[in-house]
């Protein structure tokens, strides 16, 4: 059988399993191998039904000795039987890597002898790829019923590992299947804790022991095959979390599948607003502090559908709110509806530069019209900003500037020039009113305009001094802002640096805290746009050793990225070219050179598709579609994963 045959085989058979991110791992590329992982994951596409896919994710094989009614491989299945070699394997996820297609490596399989048998098989492919220098991300999943020598052997090469419990109670686990019983899963779960445990103490003591399955274990549950209330299923997992140290529960909607047995519901269609609950009340229990029974209780055991389980749970506690914004602890914060994680911890650094207004609530990632009927907060966003400096009014009620004339500092537009005109603002006593490149925007009538001339020497000294002053973190806050290209980012930065250093002079600062919220807003865009880079660009073999991508980002994100493609691909010469800005990045495996291109003339230049090309593309197309759901097929939600501004550069999007 062609191995793209197989390959469409055994993607479409793993499509179903749903834990396949690759987060949680910080392995690192020491010397020239071939990968990383990032902590954060990193997304290359999305599938029509709007699913992030980060890995390979394949079925070693998809023959099965086992009935499991609930699973599209079970033997009585007649379907397409195909089965990998572990050359193969190896050989695909090396060549989608290369290309930047993938994470790493999702490995599973249905049962072919024994359990061990397959386990065997699955640990050695593993094994040959890590010996072929691969040193990116691998989640295997362990089968029901192996060995504990093979369990730990898997977790030696493998970055997380899983065992599906596959349903919500071992009375339904009974019914659906002969061949598994709780104890058959919850036993290897039990030894990979106790590995991971003792591996912990052994890294403690020791430095050179290798880690456990560093990114932890997961499991799956399938929700709508069987009768459990959404309290049973979280209970379970709760169980799961506290027990077998879990890192995460995954809830597949249950999807019938060709010739469904009788002892499966006839659902007209799978139940993906459950499974948005749940995952919702999950993230609740885990992350926000929430106890199992304030999501959902014994005496009322379904979660509503129409409303997601922290505002069902404001719902039901109108003693709990308003909550003052400017006040509340963090865990409070944390329950107002419409307000996540990061937005929370924004608003507790933030506020203790100045009192938070509705407008700045927007701007630091909170959903207002979700928290508005919650929370106690100052004012409505009528400040209207000019530069960072609000206009006030006269006795008469009139807008008036309070100087007419304005100190423009002009600048070549460099990140250095910015710098420089920062030293001139202190070293001279002159504070400007704005700082932008020289003929950007309009002149006012009464602006009075001083070139800056860059010194590199002096900007260096700046950078310097913006570590004591602002710190690590915020200093590259300011960078991200600058790299976004905003109007008036120039002006903010100033803004922002002069309140730190009369902070640090023992000054009352200006309480430019607009100027704050807006870099830091900036930052977020452009950092997330960088990270979504990451994932979308695509590498083109275009010579026995050299790899060539264009990417067309909204920001100017390659300067963010570097590190990370270096990193990665170690070993490969590559090339990335920002198509919007005319410069790229080029690697020649001992340093990275920027350099100014033409991409039009590159494209005219570069050879036509290399046939080992031809086949990977073609074998990746093949994979895109293999894997996406049609049942759960969503072009909203696709489209807003995937904007279709960066389609023309994705191989899966090409014809």
């Amino acid at each position: 059988m062609r191995i793209e045959d197989k390959l469409t085989i055994l993607a479409d058979a793993a499509k179903y399993d749903v834990s396949c991110a690759s987060s949680g791992s910080r392995r690192k590329n020491s010397g020239r191998r071939l990968g990383n992982a990032a902590p954060s994951g990193v997304c290359h596409t999305y599938t029509e039904d709007g699913r992030c896919v980060s890995l390979l994710k394949i079925l070693f094989t998809n023959q099965c000795i086992y009935d499991c009614a609930y699973c599209v491989n079970r033997c009585s299945n007649e379907i397409p039987r195909a089965a990998f070699t572990p050359r193969e394997i190896v050989g695909l996820t090396i060549d989608f890597y290369r290309r930047n297609y993938i994470e790493g490596l999702f490995l599973s399989s249905g049962v072919m002898r024994s359990p061990d048998d397959t386990m065997e098989r699955l640990v050695r492919t593993v094994e040959d790829l890590r010996r072929q220098g691969f040193n990116g991300y691998v989640h295997l999943k362990c089968v029901p019923f192996a060995s504990r020598r093979l369990i730990r052997h898997a977790g030696r090469h493998a970055d997380r590992l899983s065992v599906n419990i596959e349903l919500p109670s071992e009375a339904s686990l009974k019914r659906l299947t002969r061949s598994k019983t709780y104890p058959s899963v919850l036993t290897p779960m039990g030894i990979i804790r106790e590995n991971i445990a003792e591996n912990r103490e052994d890294r403690k003591r020791l430095r050179r022991v290798p880690a456990f399955a560093p990114a932890g274990q997961s499991t799956q549950l399938i929700v709508g095959a069987s009768p459990e209330s959404d309290y049973e299923v979280l209970n379970l997992a709760d169980r799961l979390y506290r027990g077998q140290s879990l890192k995460r529960v995954y809830y597949s909607a249950y999807i019938p599948v060709a010739d469904m047995p009788a002892r499966l519901p006839d659902l007209e269609g799978p139940p993906l607003q459950r499974e948005s609950r749940l995952y919702q009340a999950d993230w609740l229990m885990r992350l926000y502090g929430f106890s199992i029974d304030e999501v959902v209780s014994s005496t009322s055991p379904w979660l509503d559908l129409s409303v997601d389980p922290k505002q069902a749970f404001a719902r039901r506690h109108p003693e709990l709110f308003p909550v003052d914004i400017n006040r509340a602890d963090r865990e409070m914060i944390l329950r107002v509806p419409g307000i996540g994680l990061k937005s929370a911890d924004r608003i507790v650094r933030l506020r203790k530069k100045g009192r938070i207004r509705i407008e700045h609530l927007r701007q630091l990632g909170a959903i207002v019209s979700r928290a508005r009927p919650y929370i106690r907060c100052d004012g409505l966003p009528t400040e209207q900003w000019s530069g960072g400096r609000p206009a006030t009014r006269s006795a008469a009620g009139s807008a008036v500037l309070v100087d007419a004339r304005r100190l423009v500092f002009e600048t070549d537009g460099s990140f250095e020039g910015l710098l420089t005109a920062i030293y001139e603002a202190y070293a001279k006593n002159r504070a400007p009113d704005a700082i932008r490149p020289g003929g950007r925007g309009q002149k006012g009538l009464f602006d009075q305009a001083a070139t800056i001339d860059t010194d590199p020497d002096l900007a260096g000294r700046v950078w310097k001094g913006l570590r004591t002053h602002l710190g690590v973190r915020r200093r590259r806050k300011l960078l991200d802002a600058y790299l976004s290209g905003h109007a008036d980012v120039e002006t903010l930065i100033y803004q922002l640096v002069a309140d730190a250093v009369a902070v640090r002079r023992g000054f009352a600062a200006n309480a430019h805290l607009s100027a704050s919220i807006r870099i830091d807003r900036l930052s977020r865009q452009v950092r997330q746009e960088a990270h979504r880079i990451k994932g979308l660009v695509r590498f083109q073999k275009i010579s026995d050793e050299g790899y060539l991508a264009l990417v067309g980002p909204r920001y100017d994100v390659l300067p963010l990225v570097r590190r990370h493609f270096e990193s990665r691909f170690a070993d490969q010469r590559w090339m990335i070219v920002d198509t919007n800005r005319g410069y790229g990045l080029c690697y020649d495996r001992r340093q990275t050179r920027q350099v100014q291109v033409d991409p039009a003339a590159i494209q005219a230049a570069s050879p036509g598709e290399r046939a080992d090309e031809r086949l990977s593309r073609r074998l990746w197309q093949r994979y895109y579609a293999a894997v996406n759901i049609t049942a759960r097929n969503n072009p909203k939600l696709h489209a807003s994963k995937l904007p279709r501004r960066y389609w023309r550069y994705l191989t899966e999007k090409r014809n």
